[in-house]
């Protein structure tokens, strides 16, 4: 569901990517230390999404294996998952056989697309927080100008390119909120769908590799929640401190101005959102609160 939520919204994953190339190419041509946050951004990015895909593999695997080694140490023949061909016997061995490639090439296919949507997203949050750090260098490097005395029309230089990447970073979170309000509803709605499931098929069935399941979907959740959580602290705080810090009794009354406006923004921050609810922590730890109530519901009911 997922993958066909950018499906359905493609023309405007391509437009993304076009805007995040063109901000890459146009920060190259920065200075050296602006240079330096990029390639930060882009190495953390690229340390997240392989850990990210990693992550999802391990867990599908052990889904995957669990159950079979089981089977060798009791009677019966444990599939991963409840679902199986209805005229295929899965208590034979070729129907075992049979009914786990058919599940192993839908969790193949699952964790692809799982794994192409959910990078996509990493990539265009910390493309977003990226944004903010590139802003929070360039603001140093207009304090260092300050400090040097350097001639009005270089501050305003500075300054300039300041409100313009501000200004950028704005619409181009507003751009990617509006995108992603259709993807978090049905990532969010299917990954607390699948960790209800999993912990129902876990007290009443004792199936226990819905444990991995509810780690996969409780780790899709996280990199949401957190990445939301920490673009909040770096508007809200990080960027609003560091317009703060800034020399302002050596600025122009009209650069005071645009710095000003600038502040003024930081205290409206664009926020990630599912349906109305902010996407941060707190919701995070609400989702999970629920189902662990439900769980334990569910189990006392059983005894």
């Amino acid at each position: 569901m997922k993958l066909y939520s950018f499906i359905f919204t493609r023309r405007e994953v391509i437009a993304l990517n076009e805007i995040n190339l063109e901000y890459y190419r146009t920060m190259m041509s920065q200075s050296d230390g602006i240079k330096r946050v990029l390639c930060d951004n882009l190495s953390l990015i690229y340390i997240v999404a392989r850990v990210a895909g990693l992550a999802y593999l391990v867990l599908e695997l052990t889904t995957l294996i669990t159950p079979t080694i089981s089977s060798f140490s009791v009677s019966e023949l444990i599939l991963p998952f409840g679902f199986f061909f209805p005229f295929v016997d899965p208590d034979t061995t070729f129907g075992y056989i049979w009914n786990f490639v058919f599940q192993l090439i839908i969790s193949a296919y699952y964790w692809l697309l799982t794994v192409g949507s959910d990078i996509t997203t990493i990539y265009n949050l910390l493309t977003a927080c990226g944004q903010l750090d590139m802003l929070m260098a360039l603001i140093d490097e207009l304090n260092e100008e300050l400090e040097l005395d350097k001639p009005p029309a270089v501050i305003r230089r500075k300054i300039v390119q300041i409100v313009q990447l501000h200004q950028q970073h704005r619409e181009y979170l507003q751009r990617l909120v509006d995108f992603l309000n259709l993807y978090h509803l049905i990532a969010v709605g299917c990954s607390v769908l699948a960790m209800i499931i999993s912990v129902m098929g876990l007290v009443l069935l004792d199936w226990y590799p819905g444990v991995a399941m509810v780690f996969l979907g409780s780790s899709q959740l996280f990199y949401v929640c957190f990445l939301g959580t920490s673009l909040d602290i770096k508007v809200t705080d990080d960027l609003t401190d560091k317009v703060g810090a800034v020399s302002w009794s050596k600025l122009s009354v009209a650069d005071m101005k645009y710095m000003k406006l600038v502040l003024a923004m930081t205290q409206k921050p664009k926020l990630l959102v599912v349906a109305t609810t902010p996407l941060n922590i707190s919701a995070f730890v609400q989702i999970h609160k629920m189902i662990y109530s439900m769980g334990m519901m569910l189990r006392n009911t059983k005894d």
